[in-house]
């Protein structure tokens, strides 16, 4: 487990494992209805961490075609430049950060320990360049979304509604805007 607090975790659906139950004669699962539903669950998983690795910085393998990224609000808070970091280096060196879980990213090179940094250097993959030229960086490495640039979840809305990632700019929105945006 990942002792930290994960802000902005953005629910793609909700995908939790339900107890399957005897309760009669009538009611019984198969091993086929099991075998479905775990099949279900790890390509949603593997929807969301896109083969990450949780033991190696991903930055060795250049700018990767699709990773899990996490932002680091203790190590890169608003007003500072964005970063962001692999599943790995959230687990090894962000342990007990404040992070935003961005889920998956194109064409991104892990930031953790570059310039960008101040006095944390990766413990997993400590020579870095300064700075990763080819990524590309939004709000939601600060933990605003959507064209309101709120946070997820955003306190100061009552209305309950789930996120949406755009598949062409990566970025977060609100499932009622994008149902405006469609009209």
């Amino acid at each position: 487990s990942h002792a930290g607090k994960r802000q902005g975790v953005l629910p793609l659906r909700s995908c939790s494992v339900r107890k399957k139950i005897k309760m009669s004669e009538e009611q019984t699962v198969s091993l086929v209805d099991v075998l479905e539903e775990d099949e279900e669950l790890e390509e949603e998983a593997s929807a969301v961490l896109a083969g990450s690795d949780s033991d190696h910085c991903s930055y060795p393998q250049g700018y990767v075609k699709r990773q899990a990224l996490y932002a680091c609000n203790t190590c890169t808070p608003q007003g500072s430049e964005a970063a962001g970091i692999c599943l790995a280096c959230s687990y090894t060196c962000h342990e007990g950060h404040d992070l935003f879980e961005l889920y998956t990213k194109r064409n991104f090179r892990c930031d953790c320990g570059n310039g960008k940094f101040s006095g944390l250097q990766c413990k997993l993959h400590p020579e870095k360049d300064d700075v990763n030229s080819l990524n590309k960086y939004s709000h939601n490495f600060f933990g605003v979304y959507c064209t309101c640039r709120r946070p997820y979840p955003d306190p100061d809305d009552q209305v309950e509604d789930e996120m949406i990632q755009c598949v062409v700019c990566e970025d977060w929105l609100h499932g009622r805007v994008s149902l405006t945006m469609d009209r």
